[in-house]
C-alpha cells in the first residue's frame, strides 16, 4: 500500500501545481476586470457629474430667461459695459428718458443671458450660449456642433444632444436643448419672422472636463495599488492553499480506502466491493448477499464515562475480534462513529447471514479488556437481503441501517431484518424530525392538563402538563412517536421549555381566577436532554420570575431513562434546582431495574406510582402489593406520593384504604385542553373533586 502512495504523491502534486496555475490566471483575470471595469464606472461617473452640471446650468439658464421674458427684459443706464444693444435698433421703446432726465437702454433676456455666460466662462470656464439659424446678433451665430444639432432639433429626431468634444485643445461635454418662442419672446423676435410656438434655435452648455478626469485619474491611481495589493494577496493565499491542499490530498491518498482508527476498510472501498456484489448478483441470482448495518448500544455513555480515548481502544479491540468471525470473502468497514458495515458475499440464505449476525452478538457477551478494565457493551444488527429489486448500493445500505434502528428500538441487543414497512416508518419518522422544527410557530403543539387529586381534602391539588401535537397531515401524533425524536434531535430543549412557560403562566393564571389563597401546583416533565442542558435550573427559575408562579408550586418529573446516561450531569442540576425550592417528582417508578439505586443517589421530594401497578391492583394481580410497599418505601423517605392511572372506583377505594393521599386518572378526569379545564373550575370541581365525576 505504502508503494501504492509514494506513487500517488508525484501525480497529487502535478494536480495541484496545475490548479493552482489555473487559479492564479482566473485571480489575474478577474483582477484585471475587475480594474477595468472600475476605471470605466470612474470615467462614467464623472461624465456623468459633468452631464448633471450641464443640465443644471441650463436649467438656471432657463428658468432666467423665462422670468426675463414675463417681465419684458430689464432697462439699464447705457455705459460701456452694457451700451445700446444693436439688435434691438428696431425696437422704438429701446431706449427711455425717465421723467427725471435718466436715459435708460434695454437689455433684453438674450442681451442679459449673453452678458452673463460671457462672464461665468471667464471666471468658471463654463461655456453657455443661445444661437439659433436665424440670429438678430451675429454673435449668436452657431458654430459647426450647434448648427448640426439645431438640424436635428428641426428634423425632431431628439430633444437634447449630448457630445464629449475638444475646445481650443480642452476635453468639454456639450450639452444642447431646442428652444421655443414665447409670446414675451415675439416683442424682439418677431422682426425675423418668428411666431409663437416657433423652434427659436437652442441653448448650449460647455462643461470643461479637465477637472473631472484629474480627479478619475487620482482615482484611478488609487484603484490599481488596491487592485495590485489584492492580486497580491489572493497570489499568496493561492500558493499557501495549495500547500495545504496538497498537504490534505496526501494524506487522503495515503487514506483513501482504510478507516485511519481501526486500518479496517473505509465506506468507498465497501461501497466498491458492494457494487461488485451488486453486479455479480445481477448476473446470476445465485451469488446471493447481505448487507449488515452495526451501531454500539450506549457507546456515547462509555465516551462520556471512560474517555474517549477508552472509546477508540474498544473500536480497534471490537474490529480485531468481528473480523476474525467472518470468512474470508467478507468485509467489514468503519462508517464513522461506533458504526460499521459487513458485507456477507456468496452466502446460501438468509439463514446463514443470520447465522453469522448471531455469532457476532455471542462475541459481545465477553468482555473487551481495554488497559487491563473490563468493559462490557452490546450492538443492535440490521440486515438487509440482495434481491432483483436493488440496483443501488446505497439504497442497500440505507435499508440495513433502518433495520438496525428497528432492531434498537426493539430492546437493544437485537438482529432485525428488513422489509419495505421499515422504509415506510423511517419516512414518517423523517418527516416528524423536520416537523417538529416549527411546529410550535405553527401552533400546532398544544398542553393538555390532568388534575391531580387530594383525597384528603377532596379537591383538584394541581394539574400534569402533558404535551399533544395534532400534525396536519399524520393527525394526533403520540407522545411516543415524537418525543424520543425530539430529545434525539435536541428539539426538545425549545419544546420543553416552550411547555413548561406555558404550563406555569396558565396555571397561575387559574390561580388567580379561581383559588388565589391556595394556589394549584404544576407538574411538568423534565426530558434527560433537558438535564444535561447547561443553565437550565437558569431558565426554569426565569419562567418562574416571568410567571409569578411559586417556587414549591412547581414540579419536575424526570424518569429513570432520563436518568440514565446523564448520572452526572443529572446530579448537580437536581442539586441546584432542589436548592431553589422546587420539588422534583421520580416518574413510572418501579418499572426500571434500577430504581431504588436512583432514590438513594438522587433526593426525590415526589414518587409517582406507575399506572401499570395501579392497573394489577385485581384479585389476581400482584399491583396492590406492590403499590402498599411503595408507599411505605415513599413514607419511610418521607416522600410524597401520587397514584397514576386511577380509573375504576375499586382502585380509588383500595387507595383510599392504603391512605394514598394524591391520584390522578381517567376515573376523575382525562387530560384535558386549557378550555376544557377552565370550565371544570368554572363549575367548582377545585373545591369538590366529586363534581368531577358528573362532567
Amino acid at each position: 500500500m505504502q508503494k501504492t502512495i509514494d506513487n500517488d504523491c508525484p501525480l497529487v502534486l502535478r494536480k495541484t501545481l496545475y490548479v493552482s496555475l489555473f487559479a492564479i490566471f482566473i485571480l489575474s483575470l478577474l483582477t484585471a476586470y475587475s480594474y477595468y471595469w472600475n476605471i470605466d464606472h470612474i470615467h462614467k461617473e464623472k461624465l456623468t457629474l459633468a452631464l448633471a452640471e450641464a443640465k443644471a446650468n441650463w436649467n438656471k439658464d432657463a428658468a432666467f430667461r423665462k422670468w426675463a421674458t414675463l417681465h419684458g427684459g430689464m432697462y439699464v443706464a447705457p455705459d460701456e459695459r452694457t451700451p445700446p444693444n444693436p439688435a434691438l435698433a428696431h425696437l422704438p421703446e429701446r431706449d427711455l428718458v425717465t421723467t427725471d432726465g435718466k436715459k435708460l437702454t434695454l437689455m433684453n433676456p438674450a442681451y442679459m443671458m449673453r452678458q452673463m455666460t460671457t462672464e461665468f466662462e471667464k471666471k468658471y470656464g463654463i461655456k453657455g450660449k443661445i444661437t439659433g439659424k436665424i440670429q438678430l446678433n451675429p454673435v449668436n451665430k452657431p458654430d459647426e456642433w450647434q448648427l448640426k444639432a439645431l438640424n436635428l432639433f428641426e428634423s425632431k429626431k431628439v430633444k437634447e444632444i449630448i457630445e464629449q468634444q475638444t475646445i481650443d485643445g480642452q476635453p468639454y461635454l456639450r450639452y444642447m436643448k431646442p428652444m421655443y418662442m414665447t409670446k414675451g419672446c415675439v416683442k424682439c423676435h418677431g422682426i425675423l419672422g418668428f411666431k409663437d410656438g416657433d423652434l427659436r434655435g437652442g441653448v448650449s452648455v460647455s462643461i470643461p472636463l479637465e477637472q473631472y478626469f484629474l480627479t478619475a485619474s487620482e482615482t484611478g491611481r488609487n484603484i490599481l495599488i488596491t487592485h495590485i495589493i489584492i492580486w497580491i494577496i489572493g497570489f499568496l493565499a493561492i500558493i499557501f492553499m495549495a500547500k495545504i491542499i496538497n498537504k490534505m490530498l496526501t494524506l487522503m491518498s495515503h487514506e483513501a480506502m482504510h478507516d485511519c482508527l481501526t486500518h479496517l476498510p473505509n465506506i468507498s472501498l465497501f461501497k466498491n466491493r458492494l457494487k461488485q456484489a451488486l453486479n455479480k448478483y445481477q448476473r446470476d441470482s445465485n451469488n446471493k448477499f447481505a448487507v449488515c448495518f452495526l451501531d454500539l448500544d450506549r457507546f456515547k455513555n462509555l465516551n462520556d464515562s471512560h474517555g474517549h480515548s477508552v472509546g477508540d481502544k474498544l473500536l480497534i479491540t471490537l474490529s480485531q475480534r468481528i473480523s476474525k468471525l467472518l470468512r474470508p470473502g467478507d468485509t467489514i468497514a468503519r462508517m464513522g462513529g461506533d458504526e460499521f458495515t459487513i458485507l456477507l458475499d456468496n452466502i446460501i440464505s438468509l439463514k446463514e447471514a443470520i447465522t453469522i449476525t448471531e455469532r457476532i452478538l455471542d462475541s459481545f457477551k465477553e468482555p473487551f479488556i481495554i488497559d487491563g478494565d473490563e468493559i462490557y457493551t452490546n450492538t443492535s444488527i440490521g440486515i438487509c437481503l440482495s434481491s432483483e429489486e436493488y440496483n443501488d448500493v446505497e439504497e442497500m445500505i440505507r435499508n440495513a441501517d433502518i433495520a438496525m434502528y428497528r432492531a434498537k428500538s426493539s430492546g437493544k441487543g437485537q438482529i432485525n431484518i428488513f422489509n419495505p414497512e421499515m422504509h415506510e416508518f423511517a419516512i414518517e419518522t423523517m418527516k416528524i424530525e423536520n416537523d417538529l422544527r416549527s411546529a410550535i410557530k405553527k401552533n400546532q403543539l398544544e398542553v393538555y392538563y390532568q388534575p391531580v387529586i387530594d383525597l384528603e381534602k377532596n379537591r383538584i391539588d394541581g394539574f400534569e402538563a402533558l404535551l399533544r401535537w395534532k400534525h396536519p397531515v399524520l393527525g394526533y401524533v403520540s407522545p411516543e412517536r415524537f418525543i424520543p425524536i425530539a430529545e434525539n434531535t435536541g428539539h426538545i430543549k425549545e419544546i420543553g421549555q416552550w411547555v413548561l412557560e406555558r404550563a406555569c403562566r396558565q396555571t397561575q393564571d387559574w390561580s388567580f381566577q379561581f383559588c388565589p389563597e391556595n394556589e394549584f401546583s404544576i407538574a411538568v416533565n423534565l426530558s434527560g436532554v433537558q438535564l444535561s442542558e447547561h443553565g437550565i435550573h437558569k431558565k426554569i427559575e426565569d419562567v418562574l420570575n416571568q410567571t409569578e408562579m411559586l417556587q414549591t408550586k412547581l414540579h419536575l418529573e424526570v424518569t429513570e431513562t432520563a436518568l440514565l446516561g446523564h448520572k452526572e450531569e443529572a446530579q448537580a442540576i437536581i442539586k441546584k434546582i432542589r436548592n431553589s425550592g422546587i420539588s422534583l417528582s421520580i416518574d413510572d417508578f418501579g418499572k426500571g431495574y434500577c430504581s431504588l439505586t436512583y432514590l438513594q443517589e438522587f433526593d426525590f421530594d415526589i414518587l409517582k406510582i406507575d399506572k401499570d401497578f395501579i392497573q394489577d391492583m385485581g384479585p389476581d394481580g400482584k399491583g396492590l402489593q406492590l403499590a402498599r410497599t411503595l408507599m411505605l418505601l415513599a413514607n419511610d423517605l418521607d416522600m410524597k406520593v401520587v397514584a397514576e392511572g386511577v380509573e375504576t372506583e375499586e382502585q380509588l377505594n383500595l387507595l383510599k384504604e392504603m391512605k394514598c393521599p394524591y391520584i390522578q386518572g381517567y376515573y376523575y378526569s382525562r387530560p384535558l385542553p386549557a378550555s376544557r379545564i377552565k370550565v371544570l373550575l368554572q363549575a367548582g370541581c377545585h373545591d369538590d373533586s366529586d363534581l368531577l365525576l358528573d362532567q
